[in-house]
Formats: structure tokens, sequence, C-alpha cells
């Protein structure tokens, strides 16, 4: 870490020389502050009991970025570093974004390195708690979809100003998060990159975000396997998202349908179900060399309204995964819904220095026909409730 800091203070002196041959360089960072009460069921908490646990900490949304243009302003880079870790000592800086883009012309913009696509661009104000035991950030999970921060090349074309269409290309086999459902009796030869397409459609107050997201790994089989084994696992999200703003009012919300989202570099599936080793939002190894798809759908809403140095939002967000897990049976199809809601309040209380109580409560359902009793018959597992509360503290300059 303290290589990578002084690496950094370098390459601000560099550009301290610099400034007076560049058109445009703008530095500044955003310091989070979380302080909150975490409530769990016994059904999800780490002690296997119900809890309540208070937390101070600098969540991982913690930055520093620089940006930069050249005298012409047509060709600029951005650069995004981030704070990872819970204690004095542990914590690491990690690349957020990395990235350059060139206007060839108004109509068309090429950006490459590590950013986001498109697809998927509005959230929730939900930012409470992302150092929690699940990951608590823009409703992942919980109803909304990030594309993530890829290594990409990405073109946008906007012909008017009323309509912007983007295609980004990426590494399929790029993930985060280690997965244990992928096809182990395979060697991976995917060849296509995932493609994300997404477009912005104005129409007055109301702006439409509809995208598309599809990826497809092959695997070659190894020799002693069947050729009727299955060989790949496609990701696909269909979505479309809205933002409404009518005088102090602004509503938003997105809605999201696909399958095996967990095998992709999406934050879009629920954390919490990685603890007993398994990923429910990828596509699952149910035996004999085959795979079940797993259906996702999601959605969320945020209706928020400013209020002299406040704004309220009123955020609500749902979630559910699907999987025939025996298709030749009706006894043990998997299904889990999961939902959020709650209220998020943003006061500006100085110049740069902001505010945010919150409160979310969070159902995580039941996992329907789960588990197996060694007789053919299936239970469900009851995995509870949890509530965030608290206040973050945001410094922005």
């Amino acid at each position: 870490m303290k290589k990578t800091l002084i690496m950094f203070c370098m390459s601000v002196l560099i550009v301290g020389y610099t400034i007076p041959t560049m058109a445009g360089v703008k530095m500044g960072g955003i310091i989070f502050t979380d302080a909150w009460y975490e409530f769990r069921d016994k059904e999800n908490s780490p002690t296997g009991d119900d809890s309540a646990n208070f937390n101070v900490k600098v969540p991982n949304i913690t930055r520093l970025y620089g940006k930069w243009n050249n005298d012409s302003n047509n060709v600029g880079m951005w650069i995004e570093l981030g704070l990872r870790g819970h204690g004095v000592n542990t914590r690491d800086v990690v690349t957020r974004h990395a990235c350059g883009w060139w206007q060839v012309n108004p109509l068309l913009k090429i950006t490459a390195g590590q950013t986001v696509t498109g697809f998927s661009p509005l959230n929730p104000q939900q930012l409470l708690g992302s150092d929690s035991y699940h990951l608590n950030v823009i409703g992942g999970g919980f109803g909304d979809v990030y594309s993530g921060r890829v290594p990409l090349v990405r073109f946008t074309l906007t012909p008017t100003d009323m309509f912007q269409l983007d295609v980004s290309f990426s590494d399929p086999n790029l993930t985060t998060v280690k997965f244990t459902d992928e096809i182990k009796w395979g060697t991976n030869d995917t060849s296509l990159p995932r493609i994300d397409i997404s477009s912005v459609i104005k129409a007055g107050p109301l702006t439409l975000y509809p995208g598309l997201m599809f990826a497809n790994k092959t695997y070659k089989l190894k020799p002693h396997v069947d050729n009727d084994a299955d060989d790949s696992i496609t990701t696909y999200i269909l979505s479309m998202a809205a933002k409404a703003n009518a005088g102090p009012v602004c509503i938003k919300g997105e809605i999201n349908f696909g399958q095996n989202w967990g095998n992709q570099d999406l934050l879009a599936i629920g954390l919490e179900h990685l603890r007993g080793g398994s990923n429910y939002g990828a596509a699952l190894d149910i035996g004999g060399n085959k795979i079940e798809d797993t259906e996702m759908f999601a959605g969320w809403i945020d209706a928020g309204i400013s209020m002299g140095a406040a704004e309220v939002h009123t955020i609500l967000g749902v979630q559910s995964y699907t999987n025939d897990m025996e298709p030749d049976t009706d006894e043990d199809d998997f299904q889990q819904t999961v939902m959020m809601f709650g209220f998020s309040i943003p006061v500006k209380v100085a110049k740069n220095f902001k505010i945010r109580p919150e409160v979310m409560f969070y159902d995580l359902g039941k996992r329907e026909n789960f588990t197996d009793n060694g007789d053919g018959t299936y239970d469900d597992e009851e995995r509870g409730a949890f509530v965030i509360a608290g206040a973050q503290f945001q410094i922005t300059f």
C-alpha cells in the first residue's frame, strides 16, 4: 500500500509541473465513514443466534481520483483509486477506474481501460453498510444490477441530444468473487467477448435506459466425459430503467430479467448465498455432467423528494432466483425471493459535507425445496431478515 501511495504522490507532482500545458486537470476524492447498527436473525447471523452489533468503518467506496484532458480537449484519462479493508494496518489500495477516451468526432467516442459499461446505469440511493457481513450498497442482490468496473473497449454513439447508444466488449471470464458453480468436467475455451448494448432515450422529463448484456462460456470436454455432457454457460440480462423528474420529486427504477448472473462479474447476486460455498445466482452443477440455468428477476424503485438541504428517498427492491435442479421432477425446484425496503436521507450540512441517515430492512425469504431429507422429500430453509440502521458521513473535494 505504501509503495502505491508513493507512486501516486509522485504522479501528482509530475502533473503539477505539466498543468500549464494541459487543457484540463481535475483531482479530488471522497471519504465515507459508516456508523451503523446491524440487527440479524439467527438464520443469517454469523453466530447462529440473533445478534445486534455496532460498527464504525471506512467503507471500500472511499476513493481518490484524477481526470486529465489534452490541449485539444478530445483525448482524456481518468484514474480512480479506492481503499479496501477494515483495519488501520490491513487496508489496500485498489484500482476502481483506469481508462482513457478519444472523442473521434461529435458523434463517436471510444473508451478503453477499466471502467463501467453503459449497461444498467441507474442505482437506488442506498449506500450504508458496504463493509457489513453482506455487501450492502446500491441494492446489489436485492433488485439492482451493476455492470461492474471491468477492462473493456466501449463505443458511444450520440447522433442527437435525445439519443445515445453504447456498445462495450469485455472479458467474459473475469470474476472478482470465487464462484464454485462452473463446468468442472471441461476446460474453458471461450472465444467470444461479453457484449453490453445499452442506450439512453430522453423524452422531456422522462429518460429511458434499455439494455442487453450477453456472455457465453464454452468448454472443451475432458477425454473421459461423454459427448452429451453440457459444455457451455450462457449469461444474459434484459434491462429497462427509467427516471422522471417533476419539480422537487424524482422517481427512478429498473427491471431486470435473465439467467446465470453469478457467472459474470456483476454486482447482481446476493453475496449472502456464498457463505455455504455455493452461488445460487449462477448455473448449478446438478450431477451427471449436467448444469441447470438459474432464472433471475430483479427490480427496484426509488422515490425521492428534495426538502431544503435534505433529500428523502423511499426505496423498494425485489430479486428472485429459480432453478430446476432435477428437470424430471417437480418436488425439488429451487426458488428464493429476497426483498429490501427502507429510507435514505442525504443532508447537505455544509459545503463539501453530507450526512446520510439510513435505515434498510432486508428480507432473505426462504429457499424453497432446498434441504434434502434423504427420502425423496425436500424441506424449505428459512433465511430470516436483518436491518441496517445508522448514518454515513461523506466529505467530498
